[in-house]
């Protein structure tokens, strides 16, 4: 398997910390729809829906709940090694 977009990994990252694509896309300045374009095209990828999508947010998925943790683990070291 080739590696999942890495765009896609740091919206997914975002997306799962607020639960919500417009708060998620506000944080890294992009659109709402960017965000959620990128969040589909993960999910494709990965053969695994991330978010159930909801009227007034969105909850992680059992597939949501087990990436994000080494996800998140791996954004903070991007972000320490960068510093």
């Amino acid at each position: 398997m080739r590696l999942p977009n890495l765009n896609a990994l740091r919206m997914f990252d975002a997306s799962a910390r607020h639960l919500n694509f417009r708060l998620a896309a506000a944080e890294l300045n992009v659109t709402q729809g960017a965000v959620a374009q990128q969040i589909r095209g993960l999910e494709t990828d990965l053969g695994e829906k991330l978010f159930d999508r909801l009227p007034r947010g969105l909850s992680l998925t059992e597939a949501g709940t087990r990436l994000h943790p080494p996800i998140a683990r791996a954004m903070a070291l991007i972000q320490d090694a960068t510093a």
